[in-house]
């Protein structure tokens, strides 16, 4: 195990269950094995997309395993018909809102009368949502609901140039970034533009592994209080979750 100064490490982004495009499923043990590789304490864990569109089952069955495994923390997937987070989550993953996934964003949405219906109440749930979708429709979503707070996975790296997103929207408080995947260069860059307060640690397990994406953070050139913001403090402050 990585030993590390920090009691507390939290991935903020790692998948769980079964993937219907991927054909392959995330298990408890998977994710318990890489904690124990990399250190990581703590992890949020949410649905794979392709299986919550299919049914809400998985979102209530991965609730479910977090009240058996004390150190998971629950997301709740937000369906096409845009169901709110329910209570007893800490925060929600927004994922190329019908339209196709990883390569566009479909624009009707932001035309969809039920759609302040739903932020209002995301809003005043108080909850972070991770927000996937490609950089113009960001722009116009963000520019429409300023009072929500995103986080934009991988530096924005799936829905257009991470540097782009840094750009136009360094700028608003109410969006932070996570680093998985994201190049050690380009995390930097986020942090020296940002400050460390709008970044957060997450591996996007499978897709990356903990302790690769965690020796990024730990490897960065910032002091002990940075790095500790962006593996902890930070997603502690947006979620509400007490250790």
């Amino acid at each position: 195990m990585r030993r590390e100064p920090f009691e507390i490490i939290i991935d903020s982004h790692v998948h769980w269950g079964p993937s219907v495009t991927l054909g392959m499923e995330v298990t408890t043990q998977m994710i318990l094995r890489e904690q124990e590789e990399s250190g990581v304490t703590h992890v949020i864990i949410l649905p794979f997309p392709s299986t919550a569109i299919l049914s809400n089952d998985i979102n209530v069955q991965l609730l479910d395993e977090t009240r058996k495994i004390s150190h998971f923390i629950p997301y709740f997937y937000i369906r096409e018909n845009f169901s709110p987070i329910p209570s007893g989550y800490y925060g929600g993953k927004w994922h190329w809102m019908r339209g196709w996934q990883d390569t566009e964003s479909n624009y009707d949405v932001l035309e969809d009368p039920e759609l302040p219906e739903l932020v209002g109440k995301l809003e005043s749930a108080g909850k972070p949502i991770i927000f996937e979708e490609e950089l113009d429709f960001t722009l116009q979503f963000v520019d429409r609901f300023p009072d929500l707070k995103l986080i934009i996975p991988h530096l924005g790296m799936l829905g257009g140039n991470p540097l782009d997103f840094l750009k136009r929207l360094k700028n608003k408080d109410n969006i932070y970034f996570d680093t998985a995947l994201g190049q050690k260069s380009t995390i930097l860059e986020f942090v020296k533009t940002l400050g460390p307060e709008r970044i957060i640690f997450g591996s996007d397990i499978p897709f990356g592994s903990m302790e690769n994406e965690l020796s990024k953070i730990q490897t960065l050139s910032l002091n002990d209080a940075d790095k500790e913001r962006i593996m902890q403090k930070n997603i502690l402050e947006l979620t509400g979750y007490h250790l």
